[in-house]
């Protein structure tokens, strides 16, 4: 067993014990290909911008070992205080979190005392510890007023979006961030029904949507929720994912030291678009090195244990 299968045996093995004991952690998508693709050594600086409740940052930490050093950023900032909690407990090296987004990413590296780093992760996905809390109003059956951001002190609500913004607007929304084709129609549904009185819940709204998209189906049987993409769509605008990853992105080259690796994990098309087109173009400009062609992707036994990352794509590039 090489060291990297070692770490990840360890700590799932840590997870499902803390699990047992209380509310369960997130569970780190494809670590044993992160850790490959990025090849930490010790005494290395990390940045885990996406650290939620520390899964691939303890992976990473574990690695760089005691004489490294390890930044961790997140919007949400309940996740970071569990992260905080658990890198605590078994992170060798020291360590800064903040709460925030990508984009402030130069101001928490010059806060921590670092010019740049020598690894960087981004796990684009939603966590477990968010879609499993019926009070953030993530999944489609909650009974919460609908919200979905990441930092619920700031910022708009999804309930504000559904109930306040115009027809065209919020087709616009749903086609742009969720590539949904029945984008107008769902639309002219929510407009009709909430003058009648508030969308109010997440069940509420995915009830509608699956209305909408029953009288377009023609019979025909769904895939996936069809509110899969209308919700998707809603989180990503509320949050302002896309701008995000867009800064990151623009400010990656910057924030790697020569010869530094970054990765990105992505969990939909939009996402994974963006970063392989801004990735090859960076490439031809000789500001970073794409490391292989192809995204790796979670093995099978992976997504059968966690079905959720059935959709993951793991992208990594080398600083020049």
């Amino acid at each position: 067993m090489c060291l990297f299968d070692a770490q990840c045996k360890t700590m799932a093995t840590r997870d499902n014990e803390q699990a047992d004991a209380g509310p369960a952690l997130h569970e780190p998508a494809m670590v044993p290909q992160v850790l490959d693709m990025l090849c930490p050594a010790a005494g290395e600086a990390a940045l885990d911008l996406t650290i939620g409740t520390g899964g691939h940052a303890l992976a990473l930490a574990l690695a760089i070992g005691s004489a490294g050093f390890l930044v961790g950023v997140d919007a949400d900032p309940d996740a970071l205080e569990i992260a905080r909690r658990r890198l605590q407990a078994e992170a060798p090296c020291e360590f800064k979190l903040f709460a925030g987004r990508f984009s402030s990413a130069p101001r928490f590296a010059q806060e921590a005392g670092l010019d740049a780093f020598d690894l960087i992760l981004a796990d684009l996905g939603i966590g477990t510890h968010q879609l499993d809390d019926p009070a953030r109003s993530f999944s489609f059956d909650s009974d919460a007023k609908l919200d979905m951001r990441y930092d619920r002190r700031a910022g708009l609500t999804a309930w504000e979006v559904v109930n306040r913004t115009s027809e065209s607007e919020l087709a616009d929304v749903f086609y742009r961030y969720g590539e949904e084709r029945l984008s107008r129609q769902i639309a002219a549904g929510i407009c009709r029904e909430r003058a009648g009185g508030a969308i109010d819940t997440p069940a509420e709204l995915a009830g509608l949507v699956k209305q909408v998209a029953a009288r377009r189906s023609r019979g025909r049987t769904w895939r996936i929720h069809p509110a899969t993409r209308v919700m998707m769509a809603l989180r990503i605008y509320v949050n302002g994912e896309l701008e995000e990853l867009d800064a990151l992105l623009d400010l990656l080259p910057g924030l790697l030291r020569p010869g530094g690796r970054a990765a990105v994990l992505t969990y939909h098309s939009l996402e994974a678009r963006r970063v392989k087109q801004t990735w090859q173009r960076q490439q031809k400009e000789s500001l970073l090195e794409v490391l292989k062609p192809f995204p790796a992707k979670p093995s099978e036994d992976e997504v059968t244990r966690n079905p959720r990352v059935r959709s993951a794509q793991l992208r990594a590039v080398r600083k020049l």
